[in-house]
């Protein structure tokens, strides 16, 4: 588990995005630099309860999130945190995740 995850920051305007992008929707530039970011908001929670093609899937829970540099993605969620939480980001192996930050 890495913390926090990675975003690509355009390198003439600074405007993140995940996943990567070939062109900044901001200013057309096409260099970009990793970066990290390591909060989000909880904007909105689904279960998927079904994977075509797998055996023994247990239901999963996702998040839509807007991270604390205003990127919205996708996540994984590790706990019960629900809409209006601000969670940590994490990274196992390539997929984000999000869980409830320690108090």
């Amino acid at each position: 588990m890495t913390p926090g995850m990675t975003i690509w920051r355009c390198a003439a305007c600074r405007t993140g995005f995940f996943p990567e992008r070939l062109l900044c929707s901001r200013c057309h530039g096409e260099t970009f630099a990793t970066d990290r970011v390591y909060e989000a908001l909880i904007e909105e929670i689904s279960i998927i309860r079904h994977m075509l093609g797998q055996e023994n899937w247990q239901p999963r829970r996702i998040a839509s999130v807007r991270t604390s540099d205003g990127q919205r993605i996708t996540v994984g969620l590790r706990d019960e945190s629900g809409p209006g939480d601000t969670i940590e980001l994490f990274e196992e192996g390539a997929a984000p995740f999000g869980r409830a930050k320690p108090k």
